[in-house]
């Protein structure tokens, strides 16, 4: 009998969490600021999550590179359009050049995505939808997750397309000119971001053109503000571009194989449905029993075709671009822009029942998710560098950067001024070390315009470095240095990181150190 009333008391206790959770969850007075709260606690619990499982690991290389953009305010950075660069450069200026700092930055991109895929779903799907679709995202790996700490141009995107459809569907809605001004200022920073948030922009602009409501959306102030906001909001850019000889469309161009493989778009989107099969995948077991309802309600016509338009383009969109021009799709592009497909799915699913029961189990499915990766996260960091302490995310680059620095300073008693090599070597020494020095970067100017070449190398002085692999990168390395510069002073070092009780293979680097002419 004490057994018996123990576990009817736990069931009592955790009943109640339910219906607790379900209530301020859904109550309409508190529901948006319940689940904003709940996306930041579980974002902090990923961020705890990250900082545990990846102590010995140098940061993906497009943080790095970020970092080192935003050391100056531009309106283009030779690779890319300016948006990731200036949240960065105001991130680093509040908080150090540290890996946690780098990992708390994805998680703010990341609370950005999923709150405005929740406002986007209450306009689509209604509150309770919404807010289950929200918590069935919490399983998506772009999100959680081991992957969820790189800050790049797709991460932003990913945070600002969501953003820029939520702020349309206000503005289709209710056309004012305030919604107008605002959805012009978020498309442009989509564009300003990556250039392939063009298909996004592309679907909200069929979606506004095609639908019935077109006539009362066009009568009104709002689409022309937009449009107003977004041609000035980018001229910067495009005037940059043209003072810069399109660099960022050369280095699209670069990407873009001249061997045509149709598979890539099978990988492409196979991969992109794997990551979403996570959250469809928690979604089928939330829902279990499954139920269905009859439809009582007048349905959301308009909210969910444009959802399905704008899902259509940015799914497909690449997709038949891919065709038409024969590219082959890396699997990575598609990382921004498959976030509205668990909406859009839910939009053609209503008459499956989604219960108040279903929301709470979706809660403790995420939250199961979640505190399963944060116990396992130092088990797996031990486990991966005593496995494999050769894989490149354990290269010593911030020994390097400490090595680099200090041997600069000893000679010249200043700081460090510029690093020149390859990005993947480049970028970690401007973040890891203490003087954070301007980078030129795979010595072509044009992806180092922040650097006045070749003057400002020859008279600051600079490092130079190659990565010693063998490989043919290294020898036309040393070929460019010996052919700039061919006084320079030579040291060849090799570092290795220590952790667990082991230690990664040395990390050979050539360095061509230059001191600064008066």
């Amino acid at each position: 009998m004490p057994e018996r009333s123990s576990a009817g008391r736990r069931r009592s206790r955790i009943a109640g969490i339910n219906v607790w959770l379900a209530a301020t969850l859904l109550r309409p007075r508190t529901a948006a600021a319940s689940v904003i709260a709940a996306i930041a606690a579980a974002l902090l619990i990923n961020l705890l999550m990250l900082v545990l499982m990846k102590p010995a690991e140098t940061l993906f290389l497009d943080c790095t590179e970020a970092y080192a953009w935003g050391r100056q305010f531009l309106f283009g950075y030779g690779r890319h359009p300016p948006v990731t660069a200036w949240i960065a450069g105001v991130w680093y200026r509040v908080l150090p050049a540290e890996n946690w700092a780098s990992y708390a930055l994805s998680q703010v991109m990341t609370g950005i995505s999923l709150v405005s895929i929740y406002f986007i779903g209450e306009h689509v799907l209604g509150r309770r939808r919404a807010t289950f679709v929200v918590f069935t995202m919490l399983l998506y790996p772009q999100f959680i997750g081991g992957k969820s700490d790189h800050y790049n141009n797709a991460q932003v995107l990913l945070a600002i397309l969501p953003l820029t459809t939520w702020m349309f569907l206000r503005a289709y809605e209710k056309p004012t000119l305030s919604r107008g001004l605002m959805l012009g200022l978020a498309a442009a920073a989509a564009m300003l971001t990556y250039y392939s948030a063009a298909f996004g922009l592309l679907g909200l602009a069929l979606a506004a053109v095609l639908l019935p409501g077109r006539r009362n959306f066009f009568t009104s102030p709002a689409p022309y503000a937009a449009i107003v906001v977004f041609v000035l909001t980018l001229i910067p850019h495009v005037a940059w571009l043209v003072n810069n000889d399109f660099s960022t469309l050369h280095w699209v161009d670069s990407l873009v194989e001249n061997r045509w493989n149709s598979f890539s778009i099978v990988s492409y989107l196979a991969q992109q449905f794997g990551l979403l099969a996570f959250c469809l995948i928690g979604a089928a077991i939330a829902l279990w029993p499954w139920r269905f309802r009859k439809l009582t309600e007048p349905q959301r016509v308009a909210e969910r075709a444009i959802v399905t338009i704008v899902t259509t383009v940015l799914v497909f969109g690449p997709v038949l671009l891919a065709l038409a021009r024969h590219v082959s799709l890396q699997l990575g592009w598609g990382n921004s822009l498959f976030f509205l497909v668990p909406v859009a799915v839910a939009s053609f699913l209503p008459t499956v029942l989604v219960t108040r029961r279903a929301v709470v189990v979706s809660v403790w499915i995420a939250a199961v998710f979640l505190f399963a990766q944060l116990l396992g996260a130092p088990v797996y960091a031990w486990a991966r560098f005593r496995s494999m302490p050769d894989d490149g995310v354990y290269r010593p680059f911030s020994e390097a950067a400490a090595e680099i620095t200090e041997l600069w300073r000893e000679r010249f008693h200043s700081p460090l001024p510029i690093v020149a090599g390859g990005f993947e070597i480049a970028s970690p020494v401007v973040f890891y070390s203490p003087d954070h020095p301007k980078m030129f970067a795979d010595f072509i100017p044009a992806y180092s315009p922040w650097i006045n070449f070749p003057d400002e190398l020859i008279h600051k002085g600079y490092v130079g470095i190659c990565l010693d692999d063998g490989s043919v990168y290294y020898a036309a390395c040393r070929r460019y240095f010996a052919a700039f510069n061919p006084d320079a002073e030579q040291i060849d070092i090799a570092l290795q990181r220590r952790a667990y009780g082991t230690a990664t293979p040395p990390l050979k680097l050539h360095l061509e150190i230059v001191g600064p002419k008066p």
